[in-house]
């Protein structure tokens, strides 16, 4: 058989950029063979098709993205410096360098649910992984001391899921740093009321 001629796992970051950044219906197969530096018959060999190719993408997104928000809460032992150090980084573009590219799965959501019912469930199943990770955070806090005892961890981390959503949403249309340093402080309300 014959080799690759291309890096499979460079090809499919590339292809996963023109996703973030085009959605799934806008991102043209000409479009992503070129990002990817590979030929129409390399991508259907190794991929089977665009379909398959954006379900690799979303993979190696939520993969990705999981183990960044995982890293950037142990970056912290305590709570609310967690949440703040994490909240920040979103705001200056996280590891992806790009505000305006928001969040992948919260883009497949808006663009392809309902009618795209594996996707949506990925996409879905990722936010519920991240809340389980604040969930867990949040338990620490509990656990330490940090939070009051008898905050509901689930309740607050679901909370803060649906803040870092909106968050990462509005950041797409390049607030002013005022304005994204407010939101990030109301934010963390959430927490502060849930101190010992």
């Amino acid at each position: 058989m014959r080799p690759r001629a291309f890096d499979e796992e460079q090809a499919l970051d590339a292809a996963m950029r023109v996703f973030w950044a085009k959605g799934y219906e806008a991102a043209s197969l000409s479009e992503l063979t070129e990002k990817m530096n590979i030929r129409k018959p390399s991508l259907y060999a190794t991929f089977g098709d665009k379909r398959g190719l954006f379900g690799r993408s979303l993979d190696r997104y939520t993969t990705r993205h999981l183990e960044y928000i995982q890293r950037m809460l142990e970056r912290e032992s305590a709570v609310i410096p967690a949440f703040k150090s994490l909240l920040n980084d979103l705001a200056e573009g996280g590891r992806a360098g790009d505000p305006t590219l928001g969040c992948l799965a919260v883009l497949t959501l808006d663009e392809l649910a309902p009618r795209e019912a594996e996707w949506t469930e990925k996409a879905w199943a990722h936010q519920l992984r991240l809340a389980e990770l604040f969930r867990n955070k949040i338990a620490e806090g509990l656990e330490s001391g940090e939070l009051a005892p008898g905050q509901d961890a689930e309740a607050l981390g679901r909370a803060l899921l649906a803040s870092v959503i909106g968050l990462t949403v509005m950041l797409k249309t390049l607030p002013d740093r005022a304005f994204t340093e407010s939101t990030i402080s109301a934010t963390l309300t959430l927490l502060k009321e849930a101190q010992s």
